[in-house]
């Protein structure tokens, strides 16, 4: 799906459509909509090359690497924000870095590892506040009032999370813009509701509504109207909580948003259980299944498409001095990266067929896809990946992914070496 670009005077000036085209790319990330994020992203390096904008093209490079990484690309995704960091260091680009601090910690929350991404988030956060930019320093503290906020989170998380929305809001509001500032509200709306904060949250979603008056953007309406469903159940209006549910839904399905239109109707499935009406229940639950695998199809045919995406290929030639001779430097190290990993495994104890079936793994392919590409049962793949975890120590998937990236989140890599 396209969204509309909001209508300027200077609708025809390139670094206009540049900034437009990634600012967009960067909510549909947030979104969870990688195919846009990675169509809006190729606009703005397209006009960012022709403009010359160095750092442009470098920040476009970047949204592209976290479309990458949200459709499992983890390894291509982690090694283009290392090559992005070494052009950022060796030019002592601080805003730069830390962009690519943020990229990091997107990618690795899709690990699972949200210890390691509030780290990358805190370090980026040192860079930004260096720098100054309060959309930048304002986008960390979010992502990291987001983390906090993750499953399980205690009391404790909770109330960070909610100072974290705080000083969001004072830094967005520097930048005027009404989506952000919707966007943190909703957040803070569900942060309260996990409290029992019920009419605070209210409050919230309140504020949320008129922020939100006068912009096109489905997705976050319906993550407001979750919230506002979420306010409904707990003060016992479920005929209420049904009704936004259903609009939730309808406008997640119709933004393409799956991840959204997926929590609309598990929720509306668990909503019409406690109502006691069972066939309605049913209906949504398999609506959530249904949404769950047009969402894996989406990913998969993403995923075709990324797969050989040369994304540093846009950063050859360019320099962040107007007058300076230093040109970015294009990658050169991907195949010896691989192969030092290769070497690496090797020493670890794997064997080659190992190695082809962890690498697979990492390229985000399942078991079965594995097996067809290998030619083998999926019930000897599945040998070779629990020979692979004993023989690295790891537990599944997102263990044997980490150890191969071989994420170091202490390493500064002036110029990306390969990793061995």
């Amino acid at each position: 799906m396209t969204i509309p670009l909001p209508r300027t005077e200077e609708a025809g000036d390139p670094r206009v459509n540049a900034s437009v085209n990634l600012r967009e790319a960067r909510i549909a990330l947030d979104e969870d909509r990688s195919g846009d994020a990675v169509e809006f992203a190729e606009k703005a390096l397209a006009a960012y090359a022709w403009l010359e904008d160095a750092e442009g093209v470098a920040e476009s490079v970047l949204a592209q690497s976290v479309a990458l990484g949200q459709r499992g690309l983890l390894a291509e995704a982690l090694d283009t924000i290392d090559h992005v960091q070494g052009i950022a260091v060796a030019n002592r680009h601080v805003r730069l870095q830390s962009r690519c601090g943020l990229s990091r910690a997107l990618v690795e929350l899709r690990l699972d590892s949200s210890e390691r991404s509030l780290r990358s988030l805190a370090r980026a956060l040192g860079l930004a506040e260096v720098g100054g930019d309060p959309e930048l320093i304002g986008t960390i503290l979010f992502e990291q009032a987001k983390v906090l906020r993750g499953p399980g989170a205690h009391e404790r998380e909770l109330r960070r999370a909610e100072a974290l929305c705080a000083h969001v809001r004072d830094r967005w509001k520097q930048v005027d813009d009404g989506v952000r500032l919707a966007r943190v509200t909703v957040l803070l709306a569900h942060v309260r509701l996990d409290l029992g904060e019920v009419e605070r949250a209210h409050r919230s979603c309140r504020r949320a509504e008129e922020l939100l008056a006068g912009h096109d953007r489905p997705a976050l309406r319906a993550e407001l109207l979750l919230a506002q469903a979420r306010v409904s159940g707990a003060r016992d209006r479920v005929g209420e909580q049904i009704a936004r549910l259903h609009r939730a839904a309808e406008l997640a399905v119709g933004g393409l948003a799956r991840g959204v239109a997926v929590r609309a109707h598990d929720a509306l499935s668990a909503a019409y259980e406690r109502a006691g009406q069972l066939g309605p229940a049913l209906r949504h639950a398999r609506a959530q299944l249904e949404q769950h695998r047009l969402r894996e199809q989406q990913d998969g045919r993403e995923l075709l498409r990324l797969r050989d995406h040369d994304l540093t290929a846009g950063l050859a030639g360019l320099s962040f001095a107007p007058n300076g001779p230093k040109p970015l430097r294009p990658t050169t190290a991907t195949a010896e990266r691989t192969n030092s990993r290769i070497a690496r495994a090797l020493r670890a104890g794997l064997t080659r067929r190992g190695i082809e079936v962890l690498q697979l793994v990492v390229a985000g392919a399942n078991t079965n896809t594995i097996a067809g590409r290998l030619d083998l049962s999926p019930k000897t793949i599945q040998n070779h990946l629990q020979r692979i975890y004993r023989t690295l120590g790891v537990h599944g998937r997102a263990g044997a992914v980490v150890w191969w990236i071989d994420l170091d989140p202490d390493a500064v890599d002036p110029q990306p070496e390969p990793v061995g």
